[in-house]
């Protein structure tokens, strides 16, 4: 894709999506992290240079040996396989949220994407968190549940296929009035995250798939207004069907 220039507006905005889902991670957005990510929007940064930078001024080691089963944890550890071999789950978890956020914003400079499909949805994963884990962008192969049980993996494919086909015959919600566009969004969002298709970082994956699916869409979304807490009660509602929650979170932030 090409980079496109963007103004101070919008510059912030990115900033502040990047910002929420560094807060809702649990981490403070430092100006330094702040800094960086600005750097990237304006053009004045490349990722992959302040990426290199983090590994050497934190002495990541490189030395990967490849596993068995890259989408495993390391054994006695919540860690999930990667690239720095780091098995302290802190640890891991700073380093991912970083390298995240950069490449988050990396993606936020490019034209915005005008075909929402699964394949494309496994692309942001693996740009997100592919200098992390070998395992970014793949299906994940286990169970996974947090406060509900997502979708079985050997469901994971043909129901992408159900929802991606019918978000593609719905024109990825091009042409529609504010509240019909609202109502389909909070629809869509249920889906994604009831199918929960990665080991981990789906949350973040989506929200990007779906901020720039607002845009393509004519809309914008201002996260500076979003309360993480709220979404995460509203997304939990919507796996079940109950789409009012986040109906209401989407109407006080979508403009």
């Amino acid at each position: 894709m090409v980079g496109v220039f963007m103004k101070a507006g919008r510059v912030q905005a990115c900033i502040d999506y990047i910002k929420f889902n560094h807060e809702a991670e649990g981490f403070e957005f430092s100006e330094d992290e702040e800094q960086a990510i600005r750097g990237v929007l304006e053009g004045d940064a490349i990722a992959d240079e302040l990426i290199q930078a983090y590994i050497d001024s934190h002495s990541l080691s490189t030395e990967y040996v490849p596993p068995q089963d890259e989408l495993s944890f390391y054994p006695h550890t919540s860690s999930l396989v990667n690239y720095f071999s780091i098995k302290e789950r802190a640890k891991l978890r700073r380093v991912e949220a970083y390298m995240a956020n950069i490449r988050s914003a990396e993606m936020l400079t490019e034209s915005v994407q005008n075909t929402y499909d699964f394949d494309y949805l496994k692309s942001i994963h693996e740009r997100m968190f592919g200098d992390v884990y070998p395992s970014a962008g793949m299906s994940r192969t286990t169970v996974a549940a947090k406060r509900t049980v997502f979708c079985s993996p050997e469901y994971i494919d043909s129901a992408a296929q159900d929802i991606f086909t019918r978000l593609r015959k719905d024109r990825y919600l091009v042409g529609l009035d504010r509240e019909t566009f609202i109502n389909d969004l909070a629809f869509y969002m249920g889906e994604v995250e009831a199918l929960h298709p990665f080991r981990d970082g789906n949350g973040r994956a989506a929200r990007l798939f779906f901020y720039q699916l607002s845009m393509n869409a004519g809309y914008d979304i201002d996260w500076s207004l979003v309360d993480d807490d709220r979404l995460l009660e509203a997304d939990i509602s919507a796996i079940d069907g109950d789409y009012h929650l986040l109906i209401d979170v989407l109407e006080e932030v979508v403009i």
